[in-house]
């Protein structure tokens, strides 16, 4: 099993907050017992983990990133690390539509010079370029749409600007 264990440091912002729990239970799935950082939304479980899960579930952009990467969703900086690591990324632009997720994890989490941040929603946001790769992390239950329709709205919307397009998906145990 592998994992990234981001180092996020508690707080809240808005409707959002970062917390560090321990547990061998997160998300309706089991893990090792072990601390992990949890963002959260008022009204919503959780949004993203630093767990096991969470990486296996990341497989397909893991397996795929090269060139210029698009990331829709900022989360805990999860994809952060293992891209700067891959020497085959050239540039990572992550997209987050909440500036209070910003303000929680952007100034810690790991970022290098190929890094941009930009405030929008990847629901609406029209890329100016084109990019090797786009990861979508970025469904939640407020936009009215199933996952399936979701996945396939932002799958049209990007397929003009991106060679290669992943979309999060739950693995089955």
């Amino acid at each position: 099993m592998s994992r990234i264990i981001v180092n996020i440091p508690e707080g809240t912002s808005g409707d959002f907050s970062v917390q560090k729990i321990t547990t061998n239970h997160i998300g309706g799935r089991d893990e090792p017992q072990d601390t992990y950082t949890v963002l959260y939304k008022d009204g919503i479980e959780n949004i993203m983990q630093d767990t096991t899960h969470e990486y296996d579930e990341h497989q397909p952009l893991w397996d795929n990133a090269t060139g210029d990467v698009l990331i829709g969703g900022l989360g805990i900086g999860f994809v952060n690390q293992k891209l700067i690591d891959n020497p085959n990324v050239t540039s990572v632009t992550i997209v987050e539509k909440h500036q209070e997720v910003i303000d929680l994890v952007w100034n810690s989490c790991p970022k290098d010079d190929t890094f941009t941040i930009i405030q929008d929603d990847i629901e609406t946001w029209e890329p100016t370029s084109h990019y090797d790769v786009a990861w979508f992390d970025t469904w939640l239950t407020d936009n009215n749409m199933t996952k399936e329709e979701y996945d396939e709205f932002i799958t049209e919307k990007y397929t003009p600007h991106c060679s290669w397009i992943g979309v999060w998906s739950q693995i089955n145990d």
